[in-house]
């Protein structure tokens, strides 16, 4: 056989072949912000929405994650977000506030009766509330990201409101955290991650405030050593994509978002279990950690409905007109 002819039939079978597989596909990378670590419950999250999209797109989306704030604090990454200079990001309900401030209204204080009554309301109601919102200050809304329930670090034991009178506690810098120690009798300092722990260890500030997981993970309890479990607000954040990358998404690739965006069960699975792990961690070494009784939870929820007022006045906007579509949420959710 002709040694020509046989490579002019394999160029030709191979040609052929490469037309009948058509062109390769592209694909497409996203950058994802978050301020959380990778070894967090939230970082092994991303991990997973990463990991799913790259797995229903098959391999033609694919999430590049940057965690612990690698690409900017939280306030930063969100405005990058809206330029789309950065494509997705994971923030706190304190970001999220800074663009559509009504939806510090989710952080008021003791408004779920349960973790599992607020999930039915972010689940059932609160995209219809926020969605379009979110969308007209520039961000497409995911889905909402379980940041855990608020509790308190104190230099001396606290187990009633009257016990913080006159004490200095690092707030959250919002107007849920800052409304609610004002509430309760406090001097409430409004601090970022940044400043609080040296605040504390100057004694600038007697206490803080933080998510369970967040705050025991930094070693709070080190510098204020008595913990109580008020459980004073749940945090809800949000997952989001910019509004300007969103549209030149096609619609599989959007849809491919939305299917890896549908694991937040697993998120709150995973910072539920760590708030457990954490504070019995934290108890069995000897930190003096105290559940206010029945009688005593009381009073700390007595708080909430005047704190709640005070912030829907405070923030203003279309906050009035929000309130009340979050009660009847609330209350839909309770039947």
């Amino acid at each position: 056989m002709n040694r020509a002819w046989m490579c002019t039939s394999v160029v030709a079978a191979a040609v052929a072949m490469g037309m009948l597989a058509g062109p390769a596909k592209a694909v497409r990378e996203l950058r994802v912000a978050t301020a959380a670590p990778q070894n967090t419950p939230w970082g092994k999250w991303f991990d997973s929405v990463a990991k799913k999209v790259e797995e229903v797109s098959g391999g033609r989306l694919k999430l590049t994650t940057f965690y612990g704030s690698q690409l900017g604090d939280e306030q930063t990454v969100i405005r990058q977000v809206i330029r789309g200079r950065i494509d997705i990001a994971g923030q706190s309900n304190t970001a999220t506030s800074l663009v559509v401030p009504e939806f510090a209204l989710l952080a008021a204080p003791y408004l779920w009766d349960s973790p599992e009554h607020a999930d039915c309301v972010f689940d059932k109601h609160v995209g219809k509330i926020y969605g379009q919102m979110l969308e007209d200050a520039g961000l497409v809304l995911l889905t909402y990201v379980e940041v855990g329930q608020m509790i308190l670090f104190t230099r001396k034991p606290v187990h009633v409101p009257v016990d913080l009178k006159g004490m200095k506690i690092r707030a959250a810098p919002t107007k849920a955290s800052v409304l609610f120690f004002e509430q309760a009798g406090a001097n409430p300092v409004p601090l970022g991650t940044l400043d609080a722990m040296p605040a504390l260890k100057t004694g600038n500030v007697n206490g803080a405030t933080w998510p369970t997981v967040y705050g025991i993970a930094i070693g709070t309890q080190k510098l204020a050593p008595h913990v109580t479990l008020t459980r004073h607000s749940h945090q809800i954040g949000t997952l989001t994509v910019s509004r300007k990358v969103w549209r030149k998404l096609s619609d599989d690739e959007r849809g491919w978002l939305r299917e890896g965006a549908k694991l937040v069960g697993f998120l709150r699975k995973g910072i539920r279990g760590a708030e457990n792990a954490l504070v019995g961690k934290i108890r069995k070494a000897g930190v003096p950690v105290y559940q206010p009784t029945d009688t005593e939870m009381t009073k700390w929820r007595a708080l909430g409905p005047p704190a709640q007022r005070a912030l829907v006045k405070a923030i203003g906007g279309r906050a009035n007109e929000i309130w009340p579509e979050i009660q009847s949420a609330i209350a839909a959710c309770r039947s």
